[in-house]
């Protein structure tokens, strides 16, 4: 019974953040990466986390393309790329960093590593940002919010929050919000992942566990579709702003 945790666990949070990011535009690496971290090391973790977003994020196009703001695109997206490419080329440098500090917790030691004080440093911030809907971001250019939602992307895979805070100021329709930020994140995968394919390529990933989380979040993501209409976004938001301060703090400690 113990053996089928680890997909049980998986499954849930794939579809729950799944169905939870079709309408706040984030969520779903935010809740998948430290569940995975569970079961596997970080930087695998991170690695399949963005194989997992990546394919979600085809299939999402798929089922919204036609709302696509070509303009906001292109300035957007060119920015969250090189951003990307940076984050994800930092991340390559801080996870052979190694040990950071070293903490006790009910008796039992835990260590900490640079890229987990960083990514638990990450959570943290975007807590505060997500409890603080009134930080202004409208006054950037497109080009650099997209670089810097594209830059936490690259580094921790939380790209989601900063970008639905930047293109939430535009006063877009509901579809060209969700389905240009959707066209944005699926650039910052592939970039991304080209950094981790060089960096993480020795890694050993468990294609089940990772097979179990694509199909999760494919049917969480077709179900977001069916109830798009009924979205309400502060609750989701509370959802996941609660779950980084959480998780945020779990991953500071050692514990997770």
């Amino acid at each position: 019974m113990a053996d089928f945790i680890p997909y049980l666990i998986i499954g849930l949070v794939s579809f729950s953040a799944a169905t939870l990011t079709f309408f706040s535009g984030f969520g779903l690496g935010t809740l998948l990466l430290p569940a995975f971290a569970l079961f596997v090391n970080l930087e695998l973790a991170i690695a399949m986390t963005a194989i997992v977003h990546l394919i979600n994020n085809v299939l999402k196009l798929g089922l919204v393309f036609r709302g696509i703001n070509l303009a906001i695109l292109c300035y957007f997206g060119v920015g969250a790329m090189i951003g990307a490419g940076i984050g994800s080329f930092l991340l390559t440098l801080i996870s052979d960093l190694g040990l950071f500090y070293k903490t006790t917790i009910w008796g039992s030691s835990r260590e900490v590593n640079f890229i987990e004080f960083t990514i638990g440093i990450l959570m943290l911030c975007f807590a505060i940002i997500e409890f603080y809907p009134k930080i202004k971001f409208a006054t950037f250019p497109l080009s650099i919010g997209g670089f810097i939602s594209g830059f936490f992307g690259g580094l921790s895979g939380h790209q989601g929050a900063l970008r639905s805070a930047f293109l939430a100021h535009r006063n877009l329709k509901k579809e060209v919000f969700i389905a240009t930020g959707v066209c944005v994140s699926l650039l910052v995968d592939l970039t991304r992942l080209i950094f981790y394919k060089v960096h993480f390529s020795e890694l050993e990933i468990p294609f089940t566990l990772l097979i179990v989380g694509v199909l999760a979040a494919i049917i969480g993501s077709i179900l977001g579709k069916i109830l798009f209409a009924k979205t309400t976004m502060k609750s989701i938001q509370k959802i996941v702003c609660i779950a980084l301060i959480i998780l945020g703090t779990s991953i500071l400690t050692g514990l997770i």
